[in-house]
């Protein structure tokens, strides 16, 4: 049977353990949440914005801008999130300590434990900041309707050629301020041709 002096003693000795290991767990912890984020980002690099760019594109106006814009901040976010992640798990900066004794060692601890856990705080808000993003986006590219596209026309008359779409001029239909009754020709096209310069 353990006396209470013994008991005392292991969890001393425990303690010991505990704040010797702090750097290493923060670490470990820092490893782990980088490790999430790198999972979420795959998982929403593939599913994510239902179709990728020709969706957004698709896209009235202003959802295409918003869209773009949470794009935007997400790879920011996670850019930011990614580097304080790794910095937190420690491994990027090397420095020579000359002299190294234990109370260096003992005060280079302690502030590498302040340093790594404010990195794993500004990383961990950046990692579920980007999630939110990526979600935000996703749902406005999954739940806003596409932009109408409206139908265009090549149409020719005999001294010239139009191509848009057409617009109701009172009880008539025209094209560039011209009545389409005057055209000689009307071709449905997907897109007009770039206008030379």
């Amino acid at each position: 049977m353990t006396t209470y002096a013994d008991e005392l003693a292991h969890y001393e000795s425990n303690v010991d353990e505990l704040r010797r290991g702090q750097l290493k767990t923060v670490q470990t912890s820092a490893t782990r949440w980088s490790a999430l984020m790198a999972g979420l980002l795959a998982v929403f690099g593939t599913v994510a914005f239902a179709g990728g760019l020709n969706t957004v594109e698709r896209l009235p106006s202003p959802a295409d801008a918003v869209v773009k814009a949470l794009t935007t901040l997400a790879a920011v976010s996670a850019v930011v999130a990614i580097w304080y992640l790794s910095r937190a798990a420690g491994g990027l900066d090397l420095t020579d300590l000359p002299h190294i004794n234990g109370k260096i060692l003992m005060e280079r601890e302690t502030a590498s434990v302040g340093a790594a856990r404010r990195r794993i705080r500004i990383g961990k808000v950046c990692a579920v900041v980007t999630v939110a993003l990526v979600l935000a986006g996703s749902a406005v590219v999954l739940w806003v309707p596409a932009a109408a596209s409206q139908p265009k026309f090549l149409v020719r008359f005999p001294d010239a050629a139009y191509c848009g779409t057409l617009v109701r001029n009172g009880d008539r239909i025209a094209i560039g301020g011209r009545d389409l009754a005057a055209a000689t020709e009307v071709i449905p096209v997907a897109a007009c041709p770039a206008t030379p310069r």
